[in-house]
């Protein structure tokens, strides 16, 4: 039916809305495609995971946690993880130990599904939205493999997406942040309601929520009877005397690591996830578990140029604060004669609905920019095609505001390669890629390619 992967992805991108809407979410038609397929998301173990930033490393990390729990490979227990958006190859929606499903399997999985979204084009519901359809085979994918557990991450808010159709052993809450307002709601409060969407009824759920939004999600597992287990994660010394935590010594030393910092706090919940089901961590084990790097997240792909998808307000801040970190790191390993001031190159593009100028505002006021490139992703994102702001407009921001150099390429690969071209000659440059994990995907693929 399918001669390839490309025919596959061309297929599932004829979903994608022309204009995306709140109307693109909701269960009935998850709930009417998964039927046709024998409701494989009944067949497995699952750990739901929502929240405004930081749900994608939650989710690889407790997925690097339950896979690691048992001493050798043979007894290991066979974890499925799905995240999205992918990077680069839509096949990393759907894992097993960390590897991408086959090519062939991938190929032959789309072809099972195919029938049955053509069947629901006369139904009451329609079709499914590109969303759903990876969703449904990732969960098909997992019930055939027999996963013994299946990390999910939440597409978007919580309570009306696709993934909620899940009966989880555990339901994570990482925080709530001001994205998606116009889907999600103006508040932090109407956002934590949708995100507390997931918790289930009787379910433990473990958050690093707080205040206002701690409030709502409080309320809503009081009315479920679902045990809460909150996680301070500004403070892991904090964190690690709460009760989860009471009756296991943990590895404290992996987040003494300063270029570990900004992570603990999704390793923090990754841990707090797999002590609350009563799965019993080796120190060894563990510290492996959580010394990788989650793709296009914090990610320094070669020295000096760093990549990272914050594509928030929040997000941004916590780059900045890594960002110092690692700098400061930089500038201690160094000579005395070559401990000068770090520049920052900054490449940037963002997907349209972003408060982009915020996030720009952060990063120039924050960091030591000495040049900004503006790019833009071709990608193709959930919710549409073309979806990036134009480089220029990003140019014309940048130079108004704060007088800045600034260049302007429509291709990203350009951008980077014109970056680094200056940042071989400079020992104290920093190239820094982020505005987007569409851009990471794009970009990324200069360093590493996916395998066919």
């Amino acid at each position: 039916m399918f001669k390839d992967y490309y025919e596959c992805r061309i297929w599932l991108e004829n979903f994608i809305p022309q204009v995306w809407t709140r109307k693109e979410l909701g269960l009935e038609r998850i709930s009417h495609l998964l039927e046709l397929l024998g409701n494989p998301q009944n067949k497995f173990k699952s750990i739901q995971i929502a929240g405004t930033s930081g749900k994608g490393s939650t989710a690889f990390y407790i997925a690097r946690l339950l896979q690691r729990a048992k001493e050798t490979e043979s007894q290991r227990d066979r974890v499925g993880l799905h995240i999205s958006p992918h990077l680069v190859d839509i096949r990393e929606r759907m894992q097993i130990n960390g590897k991408l499903i086959g090519l062939n399997k991938f190929i032959k999985l789309i072809e099972e599904i195919k029938p049955a979204v053509d069947e629901m084009k006369n139904s009451r519901v329609g079709y499914p939205s590109y969303f759903e359809i990876p969703v449904a085979a990732s969960f098909l994918y997992f019930a055939k493999e027999k996963v013994d557990w299946a990390v999910v991450e939440v597409g978007l808010g919580g309570r009306l997406d696709a993934t909620n159709v899940l009966n989880p052993k555990l339901t994570v809450i990482t925080n709530v942040g001001l994205d998606h307002t116009d889907i999600l709601g103006k508040t932090e409060e109407k956002i934590a309601f949708e995100k507390a969407g997931i918790i289930k009824q009787g379910v433990p759920v473990v958050t690093g929520v707080e205040g206002k939004a701690l409030d709502v999600v409080e309320k809503t597992a009081k009315e479920k009877k679902a045990p809460l287990i909150t996680i301070n994660t500004q403070f892991p010394q904090k964190a690690l005397k709460s009760d989860s935590f009471r009756t296991i010594t943990l590895p404290i030393d992996i987040f003494k690591n300063s270029s570990q910092v900004f992570g603990y706090s999704n390793k923090l919940l990754a841990l707090a996830v797999v002590r609350t089901l009563g799965i019993p961590q080796n120190k060894g084990q563990t510290i492996k578990a959580l010394s990788a790097t989650f793709p296009g997240r914090f990610e320094e792909i070669e020295k000096g140029v760093i990549l990272d998808g914050a594509h928030n307000a929040d997000k941004t801040k916590f780059l900045i604060r890594w960002i110092k970190e690692k700098t400061t790191d930089y500038r201690l390993q160094t000579t005395a004669v070559d401990r000068r001031q770090w520049t920052v190159v900054l490449i940037i593009a963002f997907k349209k609905g972003k408060d982009w100028k915020k996030m720009v505002d952060l990063l120039i006021k924050n960091l030591p920019v000495s040049k900004v490139i503006a790019t833009k992703f071709y990608a193709v994102t959930d919710m549409g095609k073309h979806q990036a702001v134009e480089p220029m407009e990003i140019a014309k921001y940048v130079r108004s505001v704060y007088s800045l150099q600034t260049t302007v390429y429509s291709n990203s690969h350009d951008a980077v390669f014109s970056a680094l071209s200056t940042n071989h000659q400079s020992t104290n440059q920093l190239t820094l890629v982020t505005g987007s994990l569409y851009l990471m995907g794009e970009v990324r693929t200069i360093w590493k390619l996916p395998e066919f």
